[in-house]
């Protein structure tokens, strides 16, 4: 149906996008590894190089991009003839020209996508490899059948389009840089107030089956927390043996896959897999920072979820690595030391606000992105006009 996958380009990170600048040229889309591709945050001179200074691909023409690992699966339907450049978290492919009677690619990009995702290389980061793609088999109905829903649905997709808009605007919003009035112009290294908590090889989805038996049994279970932004794994039986959090509040970080994305977990105890690490402040930082109590440490720990993400970004951009190295960037990174005051009280409320509000929309595209996933029963002699 397709023409052969083009993988977008290695090293094209935020640093070689940033020196594009000096090449001069028109400016283009870059797109990599993400969900959905419907909002644009990074633009690259067409005439730009990557890291390894060699010129970047430039890909135009209606056709899908897709998402090869952290989103694996995710495709996106292009119609435009505008030109936009990938890293290699991404691919594009278009429609042979014999296939055009034979299937509706945004048609595919719909009702497929779940497929894609499901054949993934799984454990908290997901990869999808060319040779899996083309090694699969895929039900399509009648060219009739797909036009006939495709009209039906489409108001569903355009109310699905702008809700993944909106989404990714509030997203914008929140990763970006923060310019606090009450900042210091003291600067301290990140680990002077934060500690990590270390991944746990052990808790893959064979060593919590094994375990499993034991939950029942145990006095206390520890939540595991994957290397996803939704971050629920399993439960284990409480072990000396596991790098852990016992009854704090703490930031999932994700250091595969979606690397550098960060999550405010409540007061509980966590750990993670090969996926994720968690970051809890340490107790000598408090009194330093303003924090005086649970309700101080909540309040500044949900305002570092946002606040950290950019340093972050950039230290994982700078190393050119598909796995955040957590340990190094705590030791590396310095940032302005900030201690808890009305103005963090109020952008933590603020940004808190735009998560609700990102949740309840994702909640509803759950629920649209559910009536993709229906299977389709259609005679072979299906008529366009019924």
């Amino acid at each position: 149906m397709f023409k052969p996958i083009l993988k977008g380009d290695f090293g094209l990170t935020d640093e070689a996008i940033y020196k594009s600048i000096q090449h001069g040229g028109q400016f283009i889309p870059v797109y990599g590894g993400t969900q959905k591709h419907v909002i644009t945050d990074r633009f690259v001179s067409e005439c730009g190089k990557t890291k390894h200074n060699k010129p970047i691909t430039i890909f135009s023409g209606d056709g899908l991009i897709i998402s090869l690992d952290g989103s694996s699966g995710c495709m996106t339907y292009i119609t435009t003839n505008n030109r936009f450049a990938l890293n290699h978290h991404a691919g594009f492919f278009q429609l042979k020209e014999e296939a055009r009677r034979v299937i509706d690619p945004e048609f595919f990009s719909l009702f497929f996508e779940e497929q894609l995702q499901e054949a993934s290389i799984s454990e908290g980061s997901k990869t999808l490899t060319l040779n899996q793609l083309y090694s699969m088999d895929f039900d399509i109905p009648s060219y009739p059948t797909q036009q006939h829903v495709m009209k039906a649905i489409s108001p569903l997709v355009l109310l699905r389009n702008r809700i993944e808009y909106i989404i990714s605007k509030i997203e914008l919003i929140l990763e970006k840089n923060l310019v606090l009035e009450s900042g210091d112009s003291e600067s301290i290294p990140l680990s002077d107030i934060l500690r990590y908590v270390s991944r746990n090889d052990s808790l893959s989805e064979e060593g919590i089956y094994k375990r499993s038996s034991e939950i029942s049994k145990s006095k206390k279970t520890i939540k595991v927390i994957s290397g996803s932004r939704d971050g629920f794994y399993g439960y284990y039986p409480l072990d000396r043996a596991i790098h852990a959090v016992n009854d704090k509040c703490c930031l999932q970080v994700i250091t595969r896959g979606q690397a550098c994305l960060m999550r405010y977990l409540e007061k509980g105890s966590y750990a993670t897999n090969t996926n994720a690490m968690l970051l809890v402040l340490k107790e000598e930082a408090k009194s330093m920072l303003g924090l005086m109590n649970e309700v101080d440490e909540e309040i500044y720990l949900r305002f570092l979820e946002f606040y950290l993400y950019p340093y972050f970004k950039e230290f994982s951009s700078s190393a050119d690595l598909s796995v955040f190295p957590l340990t190094e960037a705590i030791q590396k990174i310095n940032i302005p030391l900030i201690r808890l005051s009305e103005e963090i009280k109020s952008v933590s409320e603020q940004y808190q606000v735009l998560k609700t509000y990102s949740l309840k929309l994702k909640t509803l595209l759950s629920k649209i992105n559910g009536m993709f996933k229906k299977t389709i029963y259609a005679p072979t002699t299906f008529e366009a006009t019924q």
